[in-house]
């Protein structure tokens, strides 16, 4: 039996965002299309603003980044309790450093993962294998954990990291077919 799931909401990675791709082009008008919640957390913001500012990116490629994330109607997040999101972000660094990811390089990621969380995130759409990874899997999982307490929602909570590719294969009339993604998580960390 082929295990789908509903999509309430996604979330896009700053790589997602800039990666010169016509298939992300295809899943934001998708999204668009079919009223799917797309939300960007504020760290992705900021990520995008300090590589254009920096100039690791170009004017256009920072502008392509934009009007992909507007198309999709999204709606920047964040995770207003300072003192627990850093607190849970300590946890998703632990959690990345045991899993063989050196701590100062996951900072961001885990910020992003933990607003993600938070505001109940379905899909988090990822081009970067760090975050397409089983490792992350486990992250999540574990960051889940620690925050179940103080935070029901994310008890709960069901986020997939996912790339292009595995969201067009298993995308359907806004369900998502889990077997396909589950299949498609990528095994290790990468080097």
């Amino acid at each position: 039996m082929v295990e789908k799931l509903q999509i309430r909401s996604v979330s896009f990675d700053t790589s997602f965002l800039l990666k010169d791709d016509l298939f992300i082009d295809t899943v934001i008008d998708v999204l668009a299309r079919d009223h799917i919640a797309c939300f960007i957390t504020s760290t992705v913001v900021s990520e995008l603003e300090q590589l254009k500012i920096w100039g690791r990116i170009t004017e256009s490629t920072y502008k392509k980044a934009i009007k992909r994330w507007t198309h999709a109607h999204a709606t920047v997040i964040d995770f207003k309790n300072r003192l627990l999101s850093d607190a849970l972000s300590q946890a998703c660094i632990r959690s990345m450093e045991d899993h063989g990811a050196p701590g100062n390089h996951v900072i961001n990621d885990c910020n992003i993962l933990v607003s993600t969380l938070k505001n109940g995130v379905d899909f988090f759409l990822s081009e970067d294998f760090h975050f397409t990874s089983s490792i992350t899997k486990e992250v999540i999982n574990e960051v889940k954990s620690a925050a179940c307490a103080e935070y029901h929602l994310m008890c709960d909570s069901k986020l997939y990291s996912i790339d292009t590719r595995t969201f067009i294969e298993s995308y359907s009339k806004g369900t998502i077919d889990l077997d396909i993604v589950r299949s498609r998580i990528q095994r290790g960390l990468k080097k």
